[in-house]
């Protein structure tokens, strides 16, 4: 079974981002789907990577190598991507990780409440990992007016951006598959 991580741009459990990985989850069952959850990280030092690299670092590490693939599914905040996900994928590209992303497909997934779909963020993000080595999923998935999207029980109602997330993560499953 294919194994795809997820991380999750707001550190927000009500988060709209958080709703719209949950309904992908959902709709896949034929995916091993694991949030990786970078909140306990500490922020990168260089220094600690030379001296003493903390343990949740080498722990999260260790946990990228387990998958075949990454999902990023991230808010856009003040135009670009939350300090914490930058953080990881900082932490992602320190010492002794050359060949942690390289070549590691992946996609982007970006939601905010305006009309442009946090493509800013999707775009700033896509720059850092490609940089990183990574194989970036080419289309831009964004969700304008998420908080229009959901319904009071966290459902995804929106039957057009429900179609619109299946469809591009079908395309994912295949760019993975032959890779």
């Amino acid at each position: 079974m294919m194994k795809i991580g997820i991380l999750i741009g707001s550190l927000s459990q009500k988060s709209y981002s958080r709703k719209i990985a949950q309904f992908i989850v959902n709709s896949f069952p034929n995916i091993a789907f694991m949030e990786l959850n970078y909140r306990q990280l500490s922020l990168y030092d260089p220094d600690l990577e030379v001296t003493n690299c903390p343990i949740n670092w080498q722990a999260f590490r260790l946990a990228i190598r387990k998958f075949n693939a990454l999902l990023f599914v991230t808010p856009e905040y003040n135009y670009s991507i939350p300090g914490g996900l930058k953080n990881a994928l900082d932490i992602l590209s320190g010492a002794d990780t050359e060949d942690l992303l390289i070549d590691k497909p992946t996609m982007i997934i970006t939601d905010s409440s305006g009309n442009r779909g946090g493509l800013i963020a999707n775009l700033q993000l896509q720059q850092v990992l490609r940089m990183l080595g990574m194989r970036v999923f080419n289309n831009e998935v964004t969700l304008s007016k998420v908080q229009e999207l959901f319904n009071d029980q966290d459902e995804l109602i929106d039957q057009s951006s429900r179609d619109f997330l299946i469809a591009n993560v079908t395309e994912f499953y295949d760019f993975i598959k032959h890779t």
